[in-house]
């Protein structure tokens, strides 16, 4: 892979004893798009930060290019940042704010800064909008107009924090495949920070997902979906969660939360955990409800539907299952089925990851052809 930007053993520690990257190396190619994804206070935002110069890293090394730019300021490493809040001047025009940057740091003409204006207003369909302030643009309008100063620049690099939290979910939905068809068109590499896993799915050809400052897992989405690398990972991508239950490893069963059959591929993977501690993972999709025990062919609980939650084409049901624990089950969305109901539930062998009980490292995925579909998304 061609690495573009690179970071090396990253860590940042602040003088009140936080930690917030714990020695973080990871590379983005050439014209990929990267999503940083985790929990708040994860080291998203901190990692974007350094790579910007607009924070000095502890240890370790930010390369883009090749080179390490730790002793280059922010405003030579020829980069773009979108920030959250959009970063607008209030008493100036979009026209005004999407040209600062080249006025500031250019000895363009200004006939050459309002060409280069009119057409980056033209990419981005705001060409109408040019001569309002901040103040009389919707929050969507606001964000093109900070993603056109960005632009303008021609950056090596697109840098951006949590760029959609401050719109609605339908223009959130809008604007993610805007800046998916903007950051192809361009070309340009690009570091994407979010908390919204779903968004990560969506948006990136990679990602890499945080933990207390810790990288986690970095790959493809599907990939990190379908083959996470640990407990953490497994109930964080994904919506709903995947299901985790805990259990013990009993001569041929998993026992605990609820009782499962240890055999076959499950067993031998579970005879590699370091204790006799396992955590089962069952993605939504996988359990079937079923109409009667004859049309099972693999292990069937039986639960009380607690909570039904209707999102269109598909269902998502809540069940507490007799055992105690609860089961998010994916349905169709026209399955006829009532709250309080008891139900039959086969979960399928083929479906089943395992994870370690004490170190929380995946042990066993199924297979990716074993009818395993994919997650829905917005």
């Amino acid at each position: 892979m061609d690495s573009y930007v690179e970071l090396r053993s990253l860590r940042k520690e602040y003088t009140n004893g936080i930690t917030a990257i714990q020695d973080l190396s990871l590379s983005v190619a050439r014209g990929e798009l990267l999503v940083l994804v985790g929990p708040s206070g994860c080291g998203k935002s901190t990692t974007l930060r350094c790579i910007a110069g607009l924070e000095d890293p502890t240890a370790g090394d930010v390369r883009i290019g090749g080179e390490s730019v730790l002793e280059r300021p922010p405003e030579t490493r020829n980069i773009a940042m979108v920030f959250q809040n959009y970063a607008l001047y209030p008493h100036k025009t979009a026209r005004q704010n999407i040209g600062f940057g080249l006025r500031m740091t250019t000895d363009l003409s200004e006939t050459e800064v309002r060409t280069r204006v009119e057409a980056v207003a033209e990419t981005l369909d705001i060409t109408t909008l040019l001569d309002q302030k901040p103040g009389s643009l919707s929050g969507g309008q606001q964000q093109r107009v900070a993603l056109g100063r960005a632009i303008i620049r021609d950056p090596d690099v697109f840098l951006l924090d949590e760029p959609l939290s401050n719109l609605d979910a339908t223009l959130r939905s809008q604007m993610r495949t805007e800046i998916q068809e903007l950051q192809r068109e361009l070309d340009v590499t690009t570091v994407y920070v979010t908390h919204d896993q779903t968004e990560a799915m969506t948006i990136g050809d990679r990602i890499a997902v945080l933990r207390d400052g810790r990288l986690q897992q970095l790959g493809a989405p599907m990939e990190c979906y379908h083959e996470p690398a640990n407990r953490f990972v497994a109930g964080f991508i994904g919506e709903p969660s995947m299901n985790l239950f805990e259990c013990r490893v009993e001569a041929d069963i998993f026992d605990g939360a609820f009782t499962y059959p240890a055999d076959g591929a499950l067993s031998e993977a579970a005879a590699t955990a370091e204790t006799r501690t396992v955590t089962l993972g069952v993605r939504p999709e996988v359990p079937a409800l079923l109409e009667s025990d004859d049309d099972a062919a693999e292990p069937t609980f039986s639960g009380t539907i607690d909570v039904i939650e209707p999102v269109g084409e598909r269902s998502f049901v809540y069940i507490t299952l007799e055992a105690g624990p609860q089961l998010v089950v994916a349905t169709n969305g026209d399955v006829t089925v009532a709250e309080q109901a008891t139900v039959r539930i086969e979960i399928p062998r083929t479906g089943v990851h395992l994870f370690d009980g004490t170190t929380g490292d995946a042990l066993h995925h199924p297979s990716r052809d074993s009818g395993d579909t994919a997650p829905e998304v917005e």
